[in-house]
């Protein structure tokens, strides 16, 4: 194991492996609703490179521990681009619109090799 590497421990294993089993059941999403100007991609990304800057845990990747089988180990990545989806939506369906998406995605396990964290820009254009 490398200086960059963080053992999960047994109950972030289990909550892994659930997830990874699952289909993602154990995810969860936040909603941040904001009331103001057009929000840009590039604005959001810089901001979510400012927290992974802050939070090792949010420029960690997720990867399986090669010394045990069935457990994970989060590497620290300086260069971990986390996920922003940039989703269109109607005016009309901001109170309902995050919610189908949730359920159209939350069931994606979390893959390996990946960020943690992924974050969703729902816009009305």
């Amino acid at each position: 194991m490398t200086s960059n590497q963080r053992l999960l421990g047994s109950a972030e294993n289990v909550f892994m492996q659930t997830s990874q089993q699952s289909k993602g059941d154990v995810r969860f999403g936040h909603v941040l609703h904001l009331q103001g100007p057009y929000i840009s991609l590039e604005l959001l990304s810089t901001a979510v490179k400012h927290l992974q800057h802050r939070h090792p845990v949010l420029r960690s990747r997720l990867q399986l521990n090669p010394a045990k089988a069935n457990r994970f180990l989060l590497e620290e990545d300086q260069t971990l681009e986390l996920t922003i989806r940039e989703i269109a939506r109607n005016r009309a369906d901001h109170m309902n619109f995050w919610l189908q998406e949730w359920r159209n995605r939350e069931k994606e396990t979390t893959p390996i090799g990946q960020g943690l964290a992924q974050f969703w820009l729902l816009q009305v254009f």
